[in-house]
C-alpha cells in the first residue's frame, strides 16, 4: 500500500480503472460468460455492447465492475469490517439490474448464499456444500480482519472464498 501512495492521483486512477476492467474479465469468464478481454473493456468503458452476446452476460458483467466499485469506496473506511451481510449486499448490486431485464440468465437467489452444489470447470477444487457455506464464510470473516489485511491476505482470502 505504501508504493500505492506514491503514485500520482491519475497514475492510481489508471491502475484501478485497469484492474476494474481485468477483474471483471477474467473473474466473469471464469463463471462462463463468453465475452472478450475487449468485449468487456468497451462494454466497461464505452458503453458498447456486445451484439452477438446475450444480454444478461453483459448485464451480469456491468453488474460486477458496479460491485467492484463499491469495495473500492467502501475500502476507503477503514473503521468498516466486511461482515456476511456486506457480502451478500454486493452480491445483490451484482446482480439488480440483470433481474431486472434478463431474470432468466441470473440464478437465484442473489443476495444469499447458493442454495445448490457447483464446481469451477478446469480446477479440481471442492467447493463447500450449500448447508455449510455460511459456517465456513463466517470462520473465515473471523480468520481475517478486512480493515487490516495485507495484499497476500486480500488473495488468500479471496482463494477461500470461492471455495
Amino acid at each position: 500500500m505504501h508504493k500505492l501512495n506514491k503514485l500520482t492521483l491519475k497514475q492510481r486512477e489508471e491502475l484501478f480503472r485497469q484492474l476494474r476492467i481485468s477483474i471483471t474479465h477474467h473473474s466473469n469468464a471464469i463463471e462462463g460468460t463468453t465475452l472478450s478481454f475487449g468485449e468487456t473493456k468497451e462494454l466497461l468503458e464505452l458503453g458498447h455492447t456486445a451484439g452477438h452476446k446475450p444480454l444478461g452476460e453483459q448485464l451480469v458483467i456491468l453488474g460486477f465492475a458496479k460491485s467492484y466499485d463499491v469495495v473500492v469506496r467502501e475500502a476507503q473506511n477503514p473503521t468498516h469490517l466486511i461482515d456476511s451481510s456486506f457480502i451478500k449486499d454486493i452480491h445483490a448490486i451484482m446482480f439488480e439490474d440483470a433481474l431486472k431485464v434478463a431474470p432468466e440468465y441470473v440464478s437465484k437467489p442473489i443476495g444469499a448464499y447458493r442454495l445448490d452444489e457447483r464446481y469451477i470447470k478446469g480446477v479440481d477444487i471442492e467447493l463447500s456444500p450449500p448447508s455449510q457455506i455460511s459456517n465456513d464464510v463466517e470462520n473465515l470473516l473471523y480468520r481475517f480482519k478486512s480493515n487490516n489485511m495485507s495484499l497476500e491476505d486480500i488473495t488468500e482470502f479471496h482463494i477461500l472464498f470461492e471455495r
